[in-house]
């Protein structure tokens, strides 16, 4: 089992003893196994003992477009931390909120911001070349508009996406369509900005050397090859496809990262796939029960096939027309529903909305389970269904 942190020096080659506990087997390991150690390794079927920023080291990139979501995915693995020492973390910079893997946003250990985003980097622009065509968003304009914004949030400034906007209208530099996400992403991917403290319930842009120092540069295969075991530590077991598509890197790149680490890590095939995960580790107590999980949380989205937690027949309700995925109902490691929580002045309305009918006996596992919720936010809960 892993021991809760990552050790400080990250950026040297990860020993793998260095925070493992040699157990026991893969032979004989089944789907059921799988999804166990996945749930142990990511700390939500038992805590982690640490703080935010090893939590977020562990994980390597936490996704955090939703921003109270990624705040609950760190606070149900983290008994006693709440929604305000998530902000507070944010605010200290102990935690880096960035583009990062996909060129999605995470949350990030500061250590790890930059050679994740270099990482990211040049597959980004590649990807994105032909959209911009169609915004006709050229190299010119963009370097142009990520100087306007470098200038503007120099000396410690903080600037919201409408201030932004503004000044990049100033420099006649048209921000409709989607060219201004499409500034900001270049801008983050060029290691410019991240974002920044809260501004009321706005969030800001700030320059990313305001909160992580310069580091040193990481060859790229060296770190896609630090970045397959860091994924496989905090993720694993999983596939080489699943870190293609958590990484954005292609299979073969990414199995080939795998097996640069010769014997630390180590692959066994269920049902005629390659899982790769840590060495001799073995599952625990099969977890039983109900957790309530974030949308976009990592035991969802941190892989490519999510046929192992999810039935076919219930994909359409995890598939919204805004992209942005429903709170998650686990039920003995699989999604058996979804739930929301309107959050009020003085109360949290709670709603679920199971695949199958729940039992008497779930219905109240389910309001034991979000007890967890109510105490992080630091809020009762009222159950509208």
């Amino acid at each position: 089992m892993l021991s809760g942190t990552i050790p400080s020096s990250r950026y040297k080659q990860l020993s793998i003893s260095a925070y493992t506990k040699i157990n026991i087997i893969s032979k004989g390991m089944t789907i059921a196994d799988i999804l166990q150690l996945r749930l142990e390794q990511q700390y939500i079927t038992k805590p982690f003992t640490g703080k935010a920023p090893g939590l977020a080291s562990h994980l390597c990139a936490m996704q955090a477009q939703d921003y109270a979501a990624a705040k609950w995915a760190m606070g149900l693995r983290m008994p006693g931390f709440t929604d305000e020492m998530a902000d507070a973390a944010f605010a200290d910079k102990s935690l880096i909120r960035t583009y990062s893997v996909r060129s999605t946003i995470h949350i990030v250990h500061p250590e790890d911001a930059r050679w994740l985003i270099a990482l990211t980097r040049d597959r980004f622009v590649s990807t994105s070349a032909s959209l911009n065509r169609k915004l006709e968003l050229d190299e010119k304009t963009l370097l142009k508009s990520t100087t306007i914004i470098r200038d503007a949030l120099t000396g410690g400034k903080e600037l919201t996406r409408d201030e932004l906007k503004l000044l990049l209208e100033k420099k006649k530099i048209n921000c409709e369509s989607q060219r201004l996400n499409h500034m900001l992403y270049r801008a983050g991917m060029d290691q410019v900005l991240c974002f920044g403290k809260r501004r009321g319930k706005e969030f800001t842009y700030a320059l990313l050397d305001d909160y992580v120092p310069a580091g040193k540069k990481i060859p790229q295969q060296e770190a896609l090859s630090r970045l397959a075991l860091r994924f496989i530590t905090g993720h694993g077991p999983a596939t080489a496809q699943d870190f293609s598509w958590w990484s954005g890197h292609p299979v073969t790149a990414c199995k080939a990262a795998f097996l640069s680490h010769g014997k630390s890590l180590h692959s066994v095939t269920v049902q005629d796939q390659e899982y790769w995960m840590l060495p001799d580790i073995k599952p625990g107590k099969p977890a039983t029960g109900i957790k309530l999980l974030s949308g976009f949380d990592e035991y969802y989205m941190g892989f490519k096939d999510k046929g192992l937690m999810l039935d076919k027949e219930f994909s359409k309700p995890m598939s919204t027309p805004n992209g942005l995925l429903p709170y998650i109902i686990l039920l003995n490691r699989k999604v058996a529903g979804t739930w929301r929580r309107n959050i009020k002045k003085n109360i949290i309305g709670m709603e679920y909305t199971p695949f199958k009918p729940f039992t008497a006996a779930q219905q109240k596992a389910l309001k034991e389970a979000a007890k967890p919720f109510g105490k992080f936010i630091g809020l009762p809960l009222e159950w509208e269904k």
